[in-house]
């Protein structure tokens, strides 16, 4: 049995209804229509005329109307899913962009770490062997049988070959290799992070210059100590200042 409205009250009533039971309105008239073929009179809820068997056009225009809100209903439907699983999707993407961002974070302060250890080292193997200072660290390299050796470069050589040394400028290397691979993955960032992505640059950028100076030192004591210090410095303020955009 559908449902109707009076058309004195307004409220929904049954179609079959002859009073209205909310203001008792007479709304026998409303339950009947003429047929359009034939012109009898026949109850409204018939879905054709028991006369002729024409159509019951009322009841055709209800059925379009709710054919037409269930489309309308499952269209909108439809389009919430979709706008809510493209939100979810980007954030699951802003999501990992974090995680891999504060993964080369930490691997480049790893990695620096290692660099300024060992840049330190060859500075003072590289002083120690020029101005001919001891030092229990640096002996094994500017010594030999007692004496300082004569030239820095073997020094600086003995250094290089010491296996524990070589070692740690290999675990440097490796770092740089890992570092590289994880910055490809940050390329294109979301908008939320293209400035985090811009500070990030700027400390891989320091973080590469302190590495390569530390893995393959040219130059002078003088100019090495400058552009090492330089290069340490800035690394740190990129580090600093990179902080800020992670928790």
């Amino acid at each position: 049995m559908g449902l109707t409205t009076c058309p004195k009250c307004g409220k929904p009533i049954s179609e079959k209804a002859t009073v209205c039971p909310h203001c008792n309105s007479d709304v026998s008239k409303n339950r009947f229509i003429v047929c359009e073929d034939c012109k009898k009179k026949y109850d409204m809820s018939m879905e054709t005329c028991p006369n002729c068997g024409c159509p019951n056009a009322t009841i055709k225009q209800k059925k379009k109307k709710h054919k037409g809100l269930m489309i309308s209903i499952i269209v909108f439907a439809l389009i919430v899913v979709s706008v809510l699983g493209i939100g979810m999707s980007q954030k699951a993407k802003e999501l990992q962009y974090y995680s891999n961002m504060e993964t080369v974070f930490f691997t480049m302060l790893d990695g620096a770490t290692k660099a300024e250890n060992a840049g330190n080292l060859i500075k003072s193997v590289w002083y120690n062997a020029i101005y001919e200072e001891r030092d229990n660290e640096t002996d094994q390299y500017t010594m030999k049988n007692g004496k300082f050796v004569d030239d820095f470069n073997d020094a600086l050589s003995g250094l290089f070959a010491d296996e524990n040394f070589s070692n740690r400028i290999s675990e440097i290397e490796t770092n740089q290799y890992e570092v590289a691979d994880l910055m490809k993955q940050l390329q294109n960032p979301p908008k939320k992070y293209e400035e985090a992505y811009s500070v990030l640059k700027a400390y891989y950028d320091n973080y590469l210059k302190m590495t390569k100076i530390v893995i393959s030192p040219t130059g002078s004591l003088n100019t090495f100590s400058e552009e090492f210090n330089t290069y340490d410095n800035n690394t740190a303020d990129s580090y600093e200042k990179m902080k800020l955009y992670l928790d």
